[in-house]
């Protein structure tokens, strides 16, 4: 029980910058900063990364996760040592929070170039094997997160296993909300 706590606590961080970003998507917020990374730049004539990779994310995931690691760990001062968010963390808690947010999206940058080259556009998937491409699509973020994380705290592996397994369920959760409310569309 205690390692599903501890890797409910590496999740939430993410999860919580996740759905604030979800929520400036919708609004348009800092719509400056909705440049793509790869400047339109084009290898062999297509898209270094493409559109929906922007400044935006990178620069607000890693700020939110920071925001919602340090208020973890705030909250987790008053519960008992063994439950609380990331102990024995060689780091301050934003420092920690921002590197899962980088991590997040650095996970999502071979994705992204790698299905360019493949010459599918963002926001679609090839028509064989989108099973596979889904489940890289909901996880290379996971695994960039938990890359991080290793930086800066020792989990257990246990802990490791379970936060990958939430993380991947967050993220097909969000997925879905995101989906529902319009900003992305299950395109094949």
């Amino acid at each position: 029980m205690i390692a599903v706590v501890r890797a409910a606590w590496m999740v939430a961080p993410v999860l919580a910058a996740g759905l604030g970003h979800v929520a400036v998507l919708k609004t348009g917020a800092l719509g400056r900063l909705a440049a793509p990374l790869d400047g339109g730049r084009t290898l062999f004539g297509r898209p270094l990364l493409g559109p929906g990779k922007t400044w935006r994310g990178v620069v607000l995931m890693p700020v939110l996760t920071a925001i919602a690691a340090t208020l973890a760990v705030s909250l987790g001062r008053r519960l008992p040592p063994e439950v609380s968010p990331f102990p024995g963390r060689r780091v301050p808690a934003w420092v920690l929070g921002g590197l899962l947010g980088l991590g997040y999206c650095a996970g999502e940058i071979p994705n992204s170039f790698v299905k360019r080259r493949l010459g599918i556009s963002a926001g679609r998937s090839a028509r064989r094997l989108s099973w596979l491409q889904y489940g890289i699509d909901q996880t290379d973020s996971v695994v960039g997160c938990l890359l991080a994380l290793r930086l800066v705290y020792r989990a257990r592996p246990v802990e490791l296993v379970l936060a990958a397994a939430l993380g991947t369920g967050a993220h097909i959760a969000v997925d879905g909300l995101m989906t529902a409310i319009g900003l992305r569309s299950r395109l094949g």
